[in-house]
C-alpha cells in the first residue's frame, strides 16, 4: 500500500511536500550500451540464480539419487547399477558426469545454503560436484569452515565442517548430483606438529604439492588415516551419491621429476628414505647393486649404496621435438631418428637402452612403481571404508606423463586437467593486483590443439574424465570454452567434465572473481546448454579409431624429457597422429602395445565440428544444436545453408565490434532444429566488472600488461596505483560485451516469436514483428541489436 492510500483512509490531507514526493516516480535510466576504452560496447546484466527458471533451466535433466543410481566402472565407462544393484547387470545405464568444483569454504555451506546451492547447480544441468581443497587450509573457523581439518596434528577433523559437508552431500543427492571426493590436495605436513622429519631450511611445513607423502611411511599412514576418517565422518559407506574418489591432486613423484621440482620432492632429511627404497628396487631387478652398476656401465662408487639420479643426468628426448602450432618438421623427425635410430619413423621398435640412459629409465620405472604403490594402498583403504565398486583414480595423467599409465594400472578411471589462458602471476602467486593473460581464443591454435590432444591421455579401457576445465576470467572468449569442450568430449565419448570452479570463498559472489563461475555471467549463460551437449545425445560420438601405440620405450622417453609437449611430439613422430585428427575419430592410446604402429586410417564419420584453423573459428553442427565460435569478423558470416551467424557492424563503425562470436542454438523439445517449436539461443561475450570510482560507471578496461601487447591485464585500481594490474576480483555491477548479430536457420514453422530473457529466465517484451521474419524457409533472429532487447538468452517459440 502506498503512503497516499494510508493518509486518505485516515481522512487526512497530505502535506504538499509529501504529496509531491508520493507522486514522483523513481527515474530509471533507459537501457544503454556503454563503451569501454577500446570502443567495444557493453551492457549490464545479472543472473538471479535462485529465481532462475524458464528456457535456461535444465533441472529436468536430474532426478534424486537412490540405490539404483550407484556409479560403477566397467567396459571403459561409468554406469549406474540399476534396480538389480549389480555392476554389469542387464539394467546398467551409461552415465556421463557433468560437474563443477567447490573449493575451500564453498564445501561447507549452512543447511539453508546447502539446499539453495544444490538447486542452483541442478538448474545448470550439473549432475556432479567435485569436493576440492578440503584439506588445504586447516583452521578453527566454524562459520563457515575452510577445511575439514583443525590445526592440530594431522588428521584432526573439524566436527562442524564434517556435519555441514555431510548435509551438503544429502542436499546434492536429493537434486540428482553425485560427488567426486578429493583426498590429498593441499595439506602441508608440519614437522613439529605431525612428528615427521624436518624440512629444508627449517621450514614450518612441506612445500605445496611436493609428493613427500608418497614415499614417507609415517605420512602414508597419516594420509590413510585421513581418508578413512573422512569417509566415516561423511557417512559415505554404500552411499549412492559417492561416484568417484581421487587419491592425489596434481602431485606425484613422476611429476616432480618431469617438472624439475625434484629438490622440493626430496628434502635432505628425506633423501635417505627414498634412496633406500631405490636400492631395494634395483636389487630386486638385478639381483645385486653390483649387477645393476654393471648394467649401467658403472657407478661412482660400486661399494656404496646407489645414489639417487637427478633430472638432467641423461636427457632422452630433446626439448625441441615438435612445436605446438606447427606440424612436426623434417628437422624434428631427424632428431627423433637420432634418439631412437632408423626405426624412428612411424611404426617400428626402439633399440634397447644401455648405460646412463638405462639407469635413468630404471629410475623412472621405480618412481612409477612407488607412485603406484601409494595409489593402490589408498584405493584399498577407500574401498574397505565404502565398498569395492567405488571407482578410484590416482592423480591427473598430465601430472606424471606417459608413465602415469604404469602408475595407474590398478586404478579404475583416468583423469586430466585443462586450462586455456590460465592467468600468469609474474610476482607472488595469485596476487590479484599483478597478473596477466594472453586473451587467446580456445577456438584457434594453440589452445584448440591443447584441447584436442587431451585425448592422447585416454586409455580406451578405462573411463576418462577432465576434472578441472576452465577458460577463466577475464579471458574475453571464456564463454565459448565450456560448450566447445562439452561437445568435443561428447564426440570423444568421455565420461566426465568438471568446471573449475563454482565458488571458493566464504560468501557466494555475484561478480566475477578469480576462477568462479558464479558472477561470470558470460560463461554461466552457456553452461545449461553445454550440459545438454555432453549428457544427452545432442552431439553424437565419433567412431573409435584403433588405439595409438604407446610402448614402454615411448613412455620412458616422454617422461625423461622436460619438454612439456613431449607426449604430442613423440606420438606425432612415431605414429603420425595429429591433433586435428581428434575432430574426425575417437582418440586413445594403448600402453599395452609392445611396438610403435602407424596411425590407422580414419573411419568414415560425420564430425560435429568444422574447424578453420587459419581464421580461428569452429562451427558446431548436429541435428539439435548449432554453435558459432571464434573470430568470425565484423560484418562477416559463419555457417552454412541450414544455419548461419552474421556479425553486425553497428553504430559508430567497426571499432564497436571485436568480431568474436560465441553463440549456441539448441532445440528444447527434442526435435531437430528445423522442426523444433521451442529453442534457446545463448550469446556470450566478454565479462567485466566496474572500474572503481568511475563516474559515470563504466566497464574496467583490459590494457597491455606494462605496455607489452602480448599480455593483457586490467587497468590499475585507483586505490592501488603502484600495482601493475587491477584486481581480478571484480567490483559490481557486471557488464557483458555486446555481440550484435543476426542468426538465421532453416525452419518448417510458418511464424515465430522471439523473447529476450531476463536474468531470471523470464520472458521480456518480444522482439518486434518487423525484426523477426521467415523468408524462404529461413528464420532470421536479431541478437543484441537494441539495448532494451540485449540479453544473454533468447527463447524462440515457433508455430
Amino acid at each position: 500500500m502506498r503512503w497516499t492510500g494510508v493518509f486518505a483512509a485516515a481522512g487526512l490531507v497530505l502535506p504538499f511536500w509529501l504529496a509531491a514526493c508520493a507522486q514522483a516516480q523513481p527515474v530509471v535510466p533507459a537501457p544503454a550500451f556503454v563503451q569501454d576504452g577500446a570502443g567495444v560496447p557493453f551492457f549490464r546484466f545479472a543472473v538471479d540464480e535462485d529465481g532462475l527458471g524458464g528456457a535456461p533451466d535444465r533441472s529436468a535433466m536430474n532426478r534424486p539419487l537412490d540405490a539404483a543410481s550407484r556409479i560403477v566402472a566397467h567396459d571403459g565407462h561409468f554406469f549406474s547399477v540399476g534396480a538389480d544393484g549389480k555392476a554389469g547387470g542387464g539394467d546398467d545405464q551409461r552415465v556421463r558426469l557433468f560437474g563443477v568444483n567447490l573449493s575451500f569454504a564453498a564445501n561447507f555451506p549452512s543447511d539453508i545454503d546447502a539446499v539453495k546451492l544444490a538447486k542452483r547447480l541442478r538448474k545448470l544441468g550439473f549432475n556432479a560436484v567435485r569436493l576440492h581443497h578440503m584439506d588445504s587450509a586447516p583452521d578453527t573457523r566454524a562459520n563457515p569452515p575452510r577445511s575439514v581439518l583443525l590445526p592440530g596434528p594431522f588428521p584432526t577433523f573439524n566436527p562442524e565442517a564434517l556435519m555441514r559437508l555431510r548435509r551438503l552431500i544429502e542436499a546434492l543427492s536429493a537434486e540428482g548430483l553425485y560427488v567426486d571426493l578429493n583426498l590429498r590436495v593441499g595439506y602441508r605436513f608440519r614437522p613439529t606438529v605431525d612428528q615427521v622429519p624436518p624440512m629444508d631450511g627449517g621450514a614450518a611445513a612441506a612445500p605445496y604439492t611436493a609428493p613427500i607423502y608418497i614415499y614417507t611411511p609415517r605420512m602414508i599412514e597419516l594420509e590413510e588415516r585421513y581418508a578413512r576418517g573422512l569417509i566415516r565422518g561423511l557417512g559415505l559407506r554404500n552411499h549412492p551419491a559417492l561416484a568417484l574418489v581421487e587419491v592425489s591432486n596434481e602431485s606425484s613423484l613422476l611429476a616432480a621429476w618431469r617438472r624439475r621440482e625434484w629438490h622440493a620432492a626430496v628434502p635432505r632429511a628425506y633423501e635417505p628414505l627414498l634412496r633406500e627404497q631405490w636400492n631395494r628396487w634395483a636389487v630386486k631387478q638385478y639381483g645385486s647393486a653390483a649387477a645393476a652398476c654393471k648394467a649401467w656401465d658403472g657407478c661412482p662408487d660400486a661399494s656404496a649404496p646407489l645414489d639417487l639420479p637427478m633430472p638432467g643426468d641423461e636427457a632422452i628426448v630433446p626439448g625441441a621435438l615438435g612445436q605446438l602450432q606447427e606440424k612436426v618438421s623434417r628437422r624434428a623427425r631427424e632428431l627423433a631418428q637420432r634418439w631412437w635410430g632408423a626405426s624412428a619413423a612411424a611404426g617400428g621398435s626402439d633399440a634397447a637402452p644401455t648405460g646412463r640412459v638405462l639407469r635413468t629409465q630404471d629410475f623412472l620405472r621405480f618412481l612409477a612403481d612407488t607412485d603406484r604403490a601409494y595409489y593402490e594402498r589408498m584405493r584399498r583403504a577407500v574401498q574397505e571404508e565404502t565398498d569395492t565398486r567405488v571407482p578410484v583414480s590416482g592423480t591427473q595423467m598430465d601430472y606424471g606423463g606417459a608413465l602415469n599409465h604404469d602408475a595407474s594400472t590398478g586404478m579404475d578411471w583416468l583423469d586430466t586437467h585443462f586450462y586455456a589462458d590460465h592467468p600468469d602471476f609474474p610476482g607472488n602467486d595469485f596476487n590479484p593486483l599483478n597478473w596477466r593473460i594472453r586473451d587467446a581464443s580456445p577456438a584457434a591454435p594453440p589452445w584448440l590443439d591443447r584441447m584436442l590432444v587431451m585425448s592422447y591421455w585416454r586409455d580406451a579401457g578405462k573411463p576418462f574424465v577432465a576434472s578441472e576445465i576452465s577458460v577463466p576470467f577475464p579471458n574475453r572468449q571464456g564463454g565459448m570454452g565450456t560448450p566447445l569442450i562439452a561437445a568435443f568430449a561428447a564426440q570423444q565419448d568421455w565420461d566426465g567434465l568438471f568446471l573449475f570452479d563454482y565458488a571458493d570463498g566464504d560468501t557466494w559472489a555475484d561478480v566475477p572473481a578469480g576462477f568462479t563461475l558464479s558472477g561470470d555471467w558470460g560463461r554461466y549463460a552457456m553452461v545449461g546448454q553445454s550440459a545438454q551437449l555432453f549428457r544427452s545425445p545432442l552431439v553424437a560420438s565419433l567412431p573409435p579409431a584403433p588405439p595409438l601405440s604407446l610402448p614402454l620405450s615411448g613412455r620412458l622417453a616422454i617422461n625423461a624429457s622436460e619438454d612439456r609437449w613431449a607426449m604430442d611430439s613423440v606420438l606425432d613422430a612415431r605414429t603420425g597422429v595429429r591433433p586435428e585428427m581428434a575432430l574426425q575419430r575417437q582418440i586413445s592410446v594403448s600402453p599395452r602395445a609392445t611396438a610403435w604402429q602407424p596411425v590407422a586410417p580414419a573411419p568414415a564419420a560425420t564430425p560435429a565440428f568444422e574447424s578453420d584453423r587459419t581464421r580461428g573459428t569452429l562451427l558446431l553442427r548436429s541435428p539439435q544444436a548449432r554453435g558459432f565460435f571464434g573470430a568470425v569478423g565484423a560484418g562477416r558470416s559463419l555457417g552454412d545453408a541450414t544455419a548461419q551467424l552474421t556479425l553486425r557492424v553497428a553504430g559508430a563503425g567497426p571499432k564497436e565490434a571485436r568480431g568474436m562470436a560465441s553463440v549456441l542454438l539448441t532445440s528444447l523439445d527434442g526435435k531437430p532444429i528445423a522442426d523444433a517449436r521451442q529453442l534457446l539461443v545463448s550469446v556470450s561475450g566478454a565479462v567485466r566488472g566496474t572500474q572503481p570510482a568511475s563516474m559515470p560507471r563504466r566497464p574496467v578496461d583490459l590494457v597491455p600488461y606494462n605496455g607489452d601487447r602480448e599480455f593483457w591485464t586490467f587497468e590499475r585500481d585507483p586505490a592501488s596505483p603502484g600495482q601493475p594490474s587491477g584486481s581480478r576480483e571484480a567490483t559490481g555491477p557486471v557488464w557483458v560485451e555486446r555481440v550484435a548479430a543476426e542468426l538465421r536457420f532453416a525452419t518448417t514453422a510458418r511464424s515465430a516469436t522471439v523473447y529476450p530473457l531476463d536474468g531470471s529466465g523470464r520472458r521480456m517484451a518480444a522482439l518486434r514483428a518487423d525484426q523477426v521474419r521467415i523468408e524462404a524457409g529461413q528464420l532470421r533472429v536479431p541478437l543484441q541489436v537494441e539495448a532494451a532487447q540485449a540479453s544473454l538468452w533468447y527463447e524462440v517459440v515457433a508455430q
